[in-house]
């Protein structure tokens, strides 16, 4: 079984290495993750540094600890990366949170790229979406789609189960391998957004990260905070708790509750 399953990976790198090479040339959406790294380094390979731009999209939803992944990639595997700045609360419909969210996120961040793109003389933006990506809920998946963007791990088979085998053997620690999402994703629905709860949230999420407790969401309610971690990380909460009421109320929030379910994916996407 095992042997199968490398053979599968080996197949699918292979493939992977065709389609990059038929791009010829490549601007990438590098976000800090896992999988659009995967795919920087097989794009290195396959086209060379000359032929591959990759960026870093910095919104007010770029939180310390998505900075802190991308410095993490970069001092353990030094690769060039550019950064482009997009304001998104500029946007109403952003701003305001509804659940057109994602897909303007998206869309906007990405129209950005093509620009940037074309700036270059590059036809095509690809970023590191893959087949896992297709069963989970993905409001943006439909803006990347209208946009025409390239997901060549998905277009391989690529799941992420298999990126980060493939990364682990590399030497990439464990945190480094779990999902991240922005921080918009900590706010519910039709809740108008607030710049400074924004990184409120972003400071106290990147603290008990710190802290070693991962995979976490910190979402925000009205005058607090919601956790929500995996069961075996509930004791290492109960064993700081005062440590964590202090750091949320220096950051404005006044209780701290738990969610006893758990970590839930796509809450508020």
């Amino acid at each position: 079984m095992k042997d199968q399953i490398q053979r599968n990976v080996r197949e699918k790198k292979a493939s992977l290495h065709e389609r990059l090479k038929r791009q010829g040339n490549m601007l990438l959406a590098f976000s800090g993750g896992k999988d659009s790294f995967f795919l920087l380094q097989a794009a290195l390979e396959a086209l060379g540094s000359a032929n591959v731009l990759a960026y870093f999209v910095h919104t007010p939803f770029t939180g310390e600890a998505a900075r802190e992944r991308v410095a993490y990639f970069q001092k353990k595997f030094p690769f060039t990366l550019r950064e482009l700045r997009v304001d998104l609360l500029k946007d109403a419909h952003i701003l305001q949170n509804s659940r057109k969210r994602c897909f303007l996120c998206k869309k906007y961040m990405f129209t950005s790229l093509k620009k940037e793109a074309k700036r270059f003389g590059i036809p095509n933006v690809s970023d590191g979406s893959t087949v896992s990506d297709l069963s989970e809920h993905r409001p943006g998946r439909q803006a990347l789609e209208k946009l025409a963007i390239l997901s060549p791990l998905q277009d391989a088979g690529f799941s992420g189960v298999e990126i980060a085998a493939e990364l682990k053997k590399q030497g990439v620690k464990n945190y480094y391998l779990t999902s991240s999402t922005c921080l918009a994703t900590r706010f519910p629905y039709d809740l108008t957004l607030n710049a400074g709860q924004i990184d409120a949230i972003g400071r106290v999420e990147y603290n008990l990260l710190k802290w070693g407790i991962y995979p976490l969401r910190v979402r925000y309610m009205v005058d607090g905070v919601r956790i929500e971690t995996t069961e075996d990380n509930f004791h290492k909460i109960i064993a700081r708790n005062n440590d964590l009421l202090a750091l949320c109320q220096i950051h404005g929030f006044k209780f701290v509750t738990l969610d006893l379910g758990g970590i839930k994916s796509g809450s508020w996407d």
